[in-house]
Parts: C-alpha cells; sequence; structure tokens
C-alpha cells in the first residue's frame, strides 16, 4: 500500500542514523523539496497575516497528513551557504561556505553521499547554486548559476561539469513546471529495487519574481493587507546595515509575464510503489515564525 510521510528529516539527523542502516525494503524513498526565499508568512500553514490568501492545497495537505517544524532556523540564510548546511548537517563556518563566492568542499560528507554509500539510487533537480560539482548524486539535471524562470538552461549529470562557464540545454518553459516535471519522471523510473533519494530544488520565490500565466488572474478583485513596514527599506528607520530595494525596484526586476506550462503534480504519490518520505523545506528563510 502506498504511504505518504512528511518528516523532519535534516542532513545531520540522518547522517547520525545511516551507520546502523535498516534492509532495502524497509527504507523508504525520500523526496526533499526545496524552495528558495519562501517566507512561512506564504506557506499558508504557520498562521501569520497572508495564511487565507495562499493557495497552496499541497503544502497543506503535507501539514495535516505529517509533521510541521514550528522552531526551525537558518543561520546563513542566503543561498549556497544555507544550501551547504542543508546538505552537510554543518554550519557555515565547518563546512567552509560562506558566500555566494564560495565553494563547497567536496570531501565533505552530505546528505547524498552518505545515503548513496548505503544504497540509495540519488537524483537531483533544479537549483544548485554551489560552485562545486554535485557529489554523490547518480543523476543530476541543475540549473545554470541561479536558474532563469523562463527557459532556463539546464547542466546535465552526463556533460562535462562546466564550472562558472555557461554550459548546457536551454528548455523551453517555466522552471517550476519544468524542475517538477523532471523529477517525477525520475522517480517514475526507478525500478523499486533501491531505495532513492531525490532532491527537488525549485528557484522559487527568488526574485525577480514570476508565475506561469495560467495563474495571472489567481487574485483578481483582492486586496492584500500591507505590513506595517511596507515601505520602511532604509537603515535610518529600521536599523539595518544596507538599503532594502524599494517596491519600484522590484516591479522593475520582473520578469515579462507569457509562458504557460503544465500544472505541475508534486505528489505523485500513486505512481510510487513504497513508502516514501516527503520533505519540504525553504532554503533561506530565518525562521518558521517569521
Amino acid at each position: 500500500m502506498n504511504k505518504l510521510v512528511l518528516t523532519g528529516l535534516l542532513a545531520a539527523g540522518t547522517m547520525t542514523h545511516l551507520q546502523g542502516a535498516q534492509p532495502a525494503g524497509q527504507r523508504p524513498n525520500i523526496l526533499f523539496i526545496l524552495s528558495d526565499d519562501h517566507t512561512s508568512q506564504a506557506w499558508g500553514i504557520y498562521g501569520e497575516v497572508l495564511a487565507e490568501y495562499a493557495h497552496n492545497a499541497n503544502i497543506r495537505r503535507l501539514a495535516k497528513e505529517g509533521v510541521v517544524l514550528d522552531n526551525c532556523f537558518c543561520t546563513n540564510s542566503i543561498s549556497a551557504p544555507s544550501r551547504a548546511s542543508i546538505l552537510t548537517g554543518l554550519y557555515s563556518h565547518r563546512n567552509r561556505l560562506y558566500t555566494l563566492a564560495d565553494s563547497l568542499d567536496t570531501s565533505i560528507p552530505t546528505l547524498a553521499t552518505l545515503l548513496q554509500a548505503n544504497g540509495y539510487h540519488t537524483g537531483l533537480v533544479g537549483k544548485w547554486h554551489i560552485q562545486s560539482q554535485p557529489q554523490g548524486f547518480d543523476y543530476y539535471s541543475i540549473f545554470y548559476d541561479q536558474g532563469e524562470y523562463r527557459d532556463p538552461t539546464f547542466i546535465e549529470s552526463t556533460d562535462p561539469w562546466p564550472g562558472n562557464h555557461q554550459f548546457g540545454e536551454r528548455v523551453l518553459g517555466f522552471s517550476t513546471d519544468l524542475v517538477t516535471e523532471k523529477a517525477i519522471r525520475w522517480m517514475k523510473e526507478q525500478d523499486g529495487n533501491q531505495p532513492f533519494l531525490m532532491c527537488c530544488h525549485f528557484k522559487a520565490t527568488h526574485e525577480p519574481y514570476d508565475y506561469p500565466i495560467r495563474m495571472e488572474h489567481l487574485y483578481d478583485g483582492v486586496t492584500f493587507p500591507e505590513p506595517e513596514n511596507l515601505l520602511d527599506w532604509g537603515p535610518e528607520t529600521n536599523g539595518r546595515s544596507f538599503k532594502g530595494q524599494t517596491l519600484e525596484e522590484l516591479e522593475r526586476r520582473s520578469a515579462p509575464k507569457g509562458c504557460n506550462g503544465q500544472p505541475p503534480d508534486v505528489l505523485p504519490t500513486k505512481s510510487l510503489s513504497v513508502t516514501t518520505s516527503v520533505v519540504a523545506l525553504p532554503s533561506t528563510t530565518t525562521s518558521a515564525n517569521s
């Protein structure tokens, strides 16, 4: 019987328990879903002012059927350092990836390398944004750099590692749809004789904010409540050491709309033959209650 489980699985905890690995028949498949700059206020499961506006049926389903982490923190909330901590279970000062310019030492054990060594078939699709080549993945299809919302370039595990050079296949479509389709296709190709790890990494909701054209009327007629600090982007009033982006700047950086992909189904449980643990995390949210 198929079973869906949402678990609070993190890299550090997984590594701790891999030494006594269970027989293959008792080990779940793992689908790890990672969103980017996805504030908890927009998840729809943590309350806050936007909860009733969030159209996140599958996230709400995961929360209802699984476990919600409401006291989880990110200590270095930018893309690559956060991803490195999730992969290694180590703080930035231990894995030595502090900024976007740093590279992850490929000799450091990760969630993927340890699961692979213990009999898991491993896959990675979507945003990687780490300068060094992914380690421990039998298959990967990742964006060049941060990726693009529309018609992104994918680097395949069968290609020579390009480093910082743009290289790969440009695929037509909206990035969230493409990543979802690639991840589902790879999971369906597994033969069931070997447990798998699929890391499904979305570019969304990172700026410049964009969406597929099929959703352009989703909030027609809806007025969102404005936070008190909506126009508070300067250090003069909030004490920050940097100046935030104005609404006009965010609008300028938004990509033009015009891509119509197919609705993604990120929970393909009917096609998975064994127990699958699903883990959904935002990559750079400072806390579950922020």
